[in-house]
């Protein structure tokens, strides 16, 4: 009897060592599965915070883009402002009282200049002086009872007078003598210098 009684207070002991394990583990496992869960709801909170990010990049990225091009359209219509002012401003000065020739008086100009601020052509549209108006060698409609040669240079001379009077600017496009211009009396064809060379219209 003695035996057995102190077997049954022996395997006492161990149950209840083994119950507290086992109550260890449990308490473990749960911090284990609660952490699990806290690990997933962390990164599923920060997955959000990313996702959330990106886009609010890629919509930085559009604005900014979509800045930038209104930046570059502003400042490509604040260029062709200017350069239409200066080119009204040169015009004005030109058809008052800076070219004026023995022969011609300049009355209208105009540019024709492209979408890249180029400088295409020159129109010129002139008036006689009173040596070659009706009476004189006009005969109207553009043309003249002289020389050919003479009328050439006469009209060359309107022509190197106002594109030196328009480069005396440097806020405009380059006219040189490979520029293309027309030239008119009282609205009607005279001539035209292409290439370097002017031809009267009834030369062409």
């Amino acid at each position: 009897m003695g035996e057995l009684s102190s077997h049954t207070q022996s395997v006492e002991p161990q149950s209840q060592a083994a119950r507290k394990l086992g109550v260890v583990a449990t308490v473990i496992s749960g911090i284990a599965v609660l952490g699990c869960i806290a690990l997933i709801v962390w990164n599923y909170n920060l997955n959000t915070k990313v996702n959330t990010l990106t886009t609010a990049n890629a919509s930085l990225h559009r604005t900014t883009q979509a800045l930038t091009k209104q930046q570059n359209d502003t400042e490509v219509l604040l260029q062709r402002v200017k350069l239409a002012a200066n080119l009204s401003s040169i015009s004005h000065a030109m058809e008052q009282t800076s070219i004026v020739t023995d022969d011609f008086v300049l009355e209208k100009v105009t540019f024709d200049v492209a979408e890249n601020g180029t400088l295409q052509g020159v129109l010129l549209n002139v008036n006689n002086q009173p040596n070659l108006g009706f009476g004189g060698a006009y005969q109207g409609y553009g043309k003249y009872n002289m020389a050919s040669t003479t009328l050439t240079k006469k009209a060359e001379e309107v022509i190197n007078i106002a594109m030196k009077e328009y480069g005396k600017s440097n806020k405009l496009p380059v006219w040189d003598k490979n520029t293309k211009v027309e030239m008119t009396v009282q609205n009607y064809p005279l001539g035209k210098r292409e290439g370097g060379i002017f031809k009267l219209t009834s030369q062409q």
